[in-house]
C-alpha cells in the first residue's frame, strides 16, 4: 500500500462510519420533518421520543429479548404516545409554528426527561444486540455489524415511509392536507384524523431510531436533548418537509461529524454542523430538497 493510500484509509474509515451513523440520524430526522411538513409543528420533544425508544431496547434486553425484536413494540408505543401528545398539546397549534407552540414543546420535552429519570434512573444504560462486538472487514476498512444492521433498518424504514406517502390513498390525503388544509376539508377529508395519524407515524419513527441506536450507543434521560440539534440540522440541510432530504441530511451530518473527529477534535465534531446550519438558514432556508414555508 502506497503512502497516499495509507493516508486515505482513515478518511475512508471516517466516511464509512459517518454514513452508517448518519443513516440512523436520518431516520430520527424524517419524523421531525414529517411533523413540520404536514402540520407545521416544530416538535422539540422529538428527541425525547427517540430516548424512550432507546429505553424500550434497554427494557427488552433486561428480559433477555434482543432490542432488534423490540422494534415493532417501540414503534407502536411511541406512535401511541405521539397521538396522545398531539391530542393534549399540539392540536391547537396546527398550521402555526408560534412561540407558544415552541414553549409547549420544550415544556413537554422536559416533562418526558423527568419521567424517564424517575422511572429508569440517571445512570447510563445500553442494550447490545446479537451483532454487538462483531465487525466486518471491507478491504482495509472495518465497520461495526451493529451499525450496519441499524443502517439497514433505517433505510428500510425510510423507503417504507416514502412508499406510504407516495403510493397509498392515506399518503395522498396527507399531502393534500399539507398543501392546503382548507381545500382538503372542503372535499370531505378529515384533517383531524390525518394529522393525528401523521403525527403518530412521525413519533413511531423516533421510536424505531432509538431502539436501533441503543444497540451501539448508550442512553440516559438527557440523551434526547443532545440528539435534537442533529435532527434540526439534518432537516434544515435536507429541507424541512422532505423525507428523502432529511434522510440524506442525516447521512451528511454523520459524515461531517466523523471527518471532524478524525481531522480536528472529537469533542468539537458538531461545530462545523452549527456553522452549516447558520449558512443554510441565512442563504438557503429551503434546504437542498425542501419547499418554501412563507
Amino acid at each position: 500500500m502506497s503512502g497516499i493510500e495509507t493516508a486515505l484509509v482513515p478518511v475512508g474509515q471516517a466516511l464509512l462510519s459517518g454514513v452508517l451513523v448518519g443513516g440512523v440520524y436520518g431516520l430520527l430526522s424524517i419524523g421531525f420533518s414529517l411533523a413540520f411538513g404536514v402540520m407545521r409543528i416544530v416538535n422539540f420533544a422529538h428527541g425525547d421520543l427517540v430516548m424512550y425508544g432507546m429505553y424500550a431496547g434497554v427494557v427488552s434486553a433486561t428480559f433477555g429479548i434482543d432490542p432488534l425484536y423490540a422494534i415493532p413494540f417501540s414503534f407502536l408505543l411511541m406512535a401511541l404516545l405521539g397521538a396522545a401528545q398531539y391530542q393534549l398539546v399540539y392540536r391547537r397549534f396546527v398550521g402555526f409554528a408560534t412561540l407558544q407552540q415552541l414553549l409547549a414543546a420544550i415544556g413537554l420535552g422536559l416533562v418526558l426527561q423527568m419521567l424517564a429519570q424517575v422511572v429508569f434512573g440517571a445512570d447510563t444504560r445500553s442494550a447490545p444486540s446479537m451483532f454487538g462486538g462483531q465487525y466486518l472487514l471491507i478491504g482495509p476498512l472495518f465497520v461495526s455489524a451493529a451499525q450496519v444492521m441499524a443502517f439497514v433498518v433505517a433505510v428500510i424504514a425510510t423507503i417504507a415511509v416514502e412508499a406510504l406517502l407516495l403510493g397509498t390513498h392515506w399518503g395522498r390525503t396527507v399531502r393534500a392536507v399539507a398543501d392546503d388544509i382548507e381545500a382538503a376539508e372542503l372535499v370531505g377529508l378529515s384533517s383531524q384524523f390525518i394529522n393525528i395519524t401523521a403525527f403518530a407515524l412521525a413519533c413511531g419513527l423516533a421510536g424505531i431510531a432509538g431502539t436501533i441506536m441503543v444497540t451501539y450507543y448508550p442512553t440516559d434521560p438527557s440523551k434526547g436533548l443532545s440528539l435534537m440539534p442533529i435532527a434540526i440540522i439534518a432537516t434544515t440541510i435536507g429541507g424541512l418537509g422532505s423525507i428523502r432530504g432529511s434522510f440524506l441530511g442525516g447521512i451528511f451530518c454523520g459524515m461531517v461529524q466523523q471527518l471532524t473527529a478524525m481531522l480536528w477534535n472529537s469533542a468539537l465534531q458538531d461545530v462545523p454542523l452549527y456553522v452549516l446550519l447558520l449558512f443554510f438558514i441565512a442563504y438557503r432556508p429551503t434546504g437542498m430538497f425542501g419547499f418554501r414555508t412563507e
